[in-house]
């Protein structure tokens, strides 16, 4: 299956944040392409939760950093990071990215904690 960006579902969650999502018809694994400039999600104490995914970010350019729980790691060009279902994680800096997520991303299963 190949699927091109003018088959991405654009969504902007908020003005820090640009998210491609690229359709997939297999319900164990997604990937999106993500532009972050500033704080994701947006509100300085707000981490998210992703209750069913686990995530695989792959960084593409710029600088910033990826905290997961109470640990923080500085990422640039070509890092990855994995988050694990269930640990609360936030990015911030200018960059954008890849996450591949296993099984398949839904909304529904996406949470905003503080």
């Amino acid at each position: 299956m190949k699927i091109t960006k003018k088959e991405a579902f654009v969504v902007k969650p908020n003005k820090n944040t640009l998210v491609y999502s690229y359709p997939s018809n297999n319900k164990n694994i997604s990937i999106a392409f993500i532009k972050v400039n500033g704080r994701h999600p947006e509100n300085n104490g707000e981490y998210f939760i992703e209750t069913k995914c686990h995530l695989l970010f792959y960084f593409l350019k710029g600088l910033g950093k990826v905290m997961i729980k109470d640990q923080e790691f500085r990422v640039k060009s070509n890092d990855a990071v994995i988050v694990k279902s269930g640990d609360k994680y936030y990015l911030e800096g200018n960059f954008e990215y890849l996450v591949s997520t296993s099984p398949m991303y839904s909304p529904d299963q996406n949470k905003i904690v503080r």
